[in-house]
Protein backbone atom coordinates (compact mmCIF):
# COMPACT_ATOMS: atom_id res chain seq x y z
CA UNK A 1 0.00 0.00 0.00
CA UNK A 2 1.17 3.31 -0.68
CA UNK A 3 -0.15 6.54 0.60
CA UNK A 4 0.11 10.08 2.36
CA UNK A 5 1.52 9.80 5.83
CA UNK A 6 2.26 13.63 7.60
CA UNK A 7 4.65 13.21 10.22
CA UNK A 8 2.71 16.20 12.94
CA UNK A 9 5.69 16.83 15.42
CA UNK A 10 8.47 18.73 17.24
CA UNK A 11 11.89 18.85 16.57
CA UNK A 12 12.60 15.13 17.32
CA UNK A 13 10.27 14.76 14.11
CA UNK A 14 12.29 17.95 11.86
CA UNK A 15 15.91 16.05 12.97
CA UNK A 16 17.22 18.98 15.61
CA UNK A 17 20.63 17.71 16.43
CA UNK A 18 21.83 19.75 18.86
CA UNK A 19 25.74 19.17 18.82
CA UNK A 20 26.32 22.23 17.07
CA UNK A 21 26.79 25.57 18.96
CA UNK A 22 23.79 27.12 17.54
CA UNK A 23 21.88 23.59 17.30
CA UNK A 24 21.56 22.01 13.50
CA UNK A 25 19.38 19.37 11.67
CA UNK A 26 20.40 15.61 10.64
CA UNK A 27 20.73 15.40 6.82
CA UNK A 28 17.62 13.71 5.79
CA UNK A 29 19.16 10.36 5.25
CA UNK A 30 19.46 10.35 8.77
CA UNK A 31 16.18 12.01 10.23
CA UNK A 32 13.96 9.02 11.25
CA UNK A 33 11.32 10.69 8.32
CA UNK A 34 13.94 10.37 5.83
CA UNK A 35 14.98 6.57 6.37
CA UNK A 36 11.03 5.80 6.45
CA UNK A 37 10.93 7.61 2.62
CA UNK A 38 13.74 5.97 1.78
CA UNK A 39 12.44 2.72 2.75
CA UNK A 40 8.34 2.67 2.03
CA UNK A 41 6.67 3.56 -1.15
CA UNK A 42 4.58 5.88 1.12
CA UNK A 43 5.20 10.05 0.30
CA UNK A 44 6.14 10.77 4.08
CA UNK A 45 5.66 14.56 4.95
CA UNK A 46 7.99 15.98 7.87
CA UNK A 47 5.82 18.42 9.40
CA UNK A 48 8.29 18.93 12.75
CA UNK A 49 8.56 22.29 14.43
CA UNK A 50 11.67 23.15 16.94
CA UNK A 51 9.58 23.53 20.18
CA UNK A 52 6.76 22.61 19.11
CA UNK A 53 3.98 21.68 21.82
CA UNK A 54 0.54 20.44 21.65
CA UNK A 55 -1.82 22.90 20.19
CA UNK A 56 -4.19 24.26 22.78
CA UNK A 57 -4.98 28.55 22.13
CA UNK A 58 -7.60 29.17 19.91
CA UNK A 59 -5.45 30.29 17.16
CA UNK A 60 -3.14 27.47 17.24
CA UNK A 61 -6.23 25.09 16.92
CA UNK A 62 -7.89 26.90 14.15
CA UNK A 63 -4.37 26.87 12.44
CA UNK A 64 -3.84 22.98 12.56
CA UNK A 65 -7.68 22.45 11.47
CA UNK A 66 -7.09 24.37 8.12
CA UNK A 67 -3.79 22.35 7.55
CA UNK A 68 -5.63 19.23 8.15
CA UNK A 69 -8.53 19.68 5.65
CA UNK A 70 -5.64 20.86 3.18
CA UNK A 71 -3.54 17.56 3.75
CA UNK A 72 -6.89 15.66 3.08
CA UNK A 73 -6.30 16.31 -0.31
CA UNK A 74 -3.03 14.46 -0.29
CA UNK A 75 -2.62 10.98 -2.33
CA UNK A 76 -5.12 9.08 -0.16
CA UNK A 77 -5.11 6.93 2.33
CA UNK A 78 -3.23 9.78 4.05
CA UNK A 79 -2.58 9.04 7.89
CA UNK A 80 -1.42 11.57 10.24
CA UNK A 81 0.99 10.62 12.76
CA UNK A 82 0.70 13.01 15.63
CA UNK A 83 4.10 12.76 18.45
CA UNK A 84 3.99 15.99 20.65
CA UNK A 85 4.10 16.44 24.42
CA UNK A 86 7.66 16.56 25.26
CA UNK A 87 7.94 20.24 25.09
CA UNK A 88 4.92 20.93 26.86
CA UNK A 89 6.40 18.61 30.04
CA UNK A 90 9.54 20.57 29.96
CA UNK A 91 8.42 24.58 29.13
CA UNK A 92 5.46 24.38 31.65
CA UNK A 93 6.27 24.14 35.84
CA UNK A 94 4.05 21.29 36.97
CA UNK A 95 3.01 19.62 34.07
CA UNK A 96 2.12 16.43 34.34
CA UNK A 97 1.47 13.48 31.92
CA UNK A 98 -2.53 13.46 32.55
CA UNK A 99 -2.33 17.09 31.51
CA UNK A 100 -0.28 16.66 28.35
CA UNK A 101 -3.26 13.79 27.72
CA UNK A 102 -5.81 16.42 28.22
CA UNK A 103 -4.61 18.40 26.00
CA UNK A 104 -3.87 16.14 23.23
CA UNK A 105 -7.40 14.70 23.59
CA UNK A 106 -9.05 17.85 23.43
CA UNK A 107 -6.64 19.06 19.99
CA UNK A 108 -7.66 15.83 18.44
CA UNK A 109 -11.19 15.87 18.87
CA UNK A 110 -10.90 19.28 17.36
CA UNK A 111 -9.15 17.78 14.44
CA UNK A 112 -12.15 15.57 14.67
CA UNK A 113 -14.29 17.88 13.80
CA UNK A 114 -12.87 18.97 10.30
CA UNK A 115 -14.72 17.64 6.73
CA UNK A 116 -11.48 15.71 6.34
CA UNK A 117 -11.15 13.36 9.33
CA UNK A 118 -15.12 12.68 9.19
CA UNK A 119 -14.82 12.00 5.70
CA UNK A 120 -12.36 9.51 6.48
CA UNK A 121 -10.11 11.46 3.94
CA UNK A 122 -7.47 11.99 6.40
CA UNK A 123 -6.91 9.47 9.88
CA UNK A 124 -5.32 9.97 13.11
CA UNK A 125 -2.60 8.32 14.47
CA UNK A 126 -1.58 9.65 17.68
CA UNK A 127 1.90 8.65 18.88
CA UNK A 128 3.90 8.88 22.66
CA UNK A 129 6.95 10.35 22.03
CA UNK A 130 10.00 8.57 23.49
CA UNK A 131 11.07 8.77 27.28
CA UNK A 132 13.30 11.67 28.12
CA UNK A 133 16.37 10.90 30.34
CA UNK A 134 18.13 12.75 32.51
CA UNK A 135 20.75 15.57 30.79
CA UNK A 136 21.38 18.84 30.27
CA UNK A 137 17.65 19.85 29.21
CA UNK A 138 16.54 17.59 32.02
CA UNK A 139 17.51 17.82 35.51
CA UNK A 140 14.11 17.43 37.38
CA UNK A 141 13.55 13.49 38.10
CA UNK A 142 9.60 14.57 37.88
CA UNK A 143 10.04 15.42 34.23
CA UNK A 144 11.44 11.88 33.50
CA UNK A 145 8.72 10.10 35.61
CA UNK A 146 5.85 12.37 33.69
CA UNK A 147 7.51 11.20 30.52
CA UNK A 148 8.09 7.89 31.02
CA UNK A 149 3.89 8.13 32.40
CA UNK A 150 2.67 9.49 29.18
CA UNK A 151 2.14 6.30 27.06
CA UNK A 152 -0.34 4.99 29.21
CA UNK A 153 -2.63 8.48 29.35
CA UNK A 154 -2.38 8.65 25.79
CA UNK A 155 -3.51 5.33 25.28
CA UNK A 156 -6.63 6.12 27.20
CA UNK A 157 -7.18 9.23 24.90
CA UNK A 158 -6.56 7.19 21.73
CA UNK A 159 -9.20 4.82 23.14
CA UNK A 160 -11.77 7.09 23.96
CA UNK A 161 -11.66 8.34 20.75
CA UNK A 162 -11.16 5.52 18.58
CA UNK A 163 -8.11 6.04 16.93
CA UNK A 164 -4.95 4.20 16.31
CA UNK A 165 -2.10 4.59 19.26
CA UNK A 166 1.74 3.90 19.72
CA UNK A 167 3.55 3.99 22.15
CA UNK A 168 7.20 4.60 21.30
CA UNK A 169 7.94 5.12 25.44
CA UNK A 170 8.90 1.48 25.40
CA UNK A 171 11.07 1.61 22.96
CA UNK A 172 14.24 2.89 24.41
CA UNK A 173 15.49 5.27 21.74
CA UNK A 174 18.91 6.40 22.74
CA UNK A 175 19.22 10.51 22.74
CA UNK A 176 22.07 12.60 23.43
CA UNK A 177 23.27 14.89 26.23
CA UNK A 178 20.67 17.00 26.45
CA UNK A 179 18.48 14.21 27.33
CA UNK A 180 15.89 15.08 24.30
CA UNK A 181 17.11 14.94 21.42
CA UNK A 182 17.81 11.73 19.48
CA UNK A 183 20.86 10.53 18.42
CA UNK A 184 21.88 9.30 14.78
CA UNK A 185 21.02 6.02 16.42
CA UNK A 186 17.95 7.17 18.46
CA UNK A 187 17.08 7.69 14.10
CA UNK A 188 17.69 4.69 12.84
CA UNK A 189 16.08 2.78 15.75
CA UNK A 190 12.86 4.48 15.70
CA UNK A 191 12.89 4.39 11.99
CA UNK A 192 12.82 0.73 12.30
CA UNK A 193 10.07 0.34 14.97
CA UNK A 194 8.16 3.03 13.21
CA UNK A 195 8.25 1.27 9.82
CA UNK A 196 6.89 -2.27 11.52
CA UNK A 197 3.55 -0.15 12.65
CA UNK A 198 2.95 1.43 9.01
CA UNK A 199 3.43 -1.99 7.81
CA UNK A 200 0.31 -3.05 9.59
CA UNK A 201 -1.52 -0.58 8.31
Amino acid sequence: MSGTIICYGDSNTYGYDPRSFAGGRYEKNIRWTGILEDRTDWNIRNHGINGRGIPHTSSQIRFACEQVENWGREEPPVWMMVMLGTNDLLQEPGFTAEDAAMRMENFLCKLGETEAVKSGLLRLWLISPPCMKRGAWVEEKRICRESEKMGQEYQKAAQRLGIKFTDTGKWEIPVLFDGVHFSEEGHCKFADRILEEVRKI
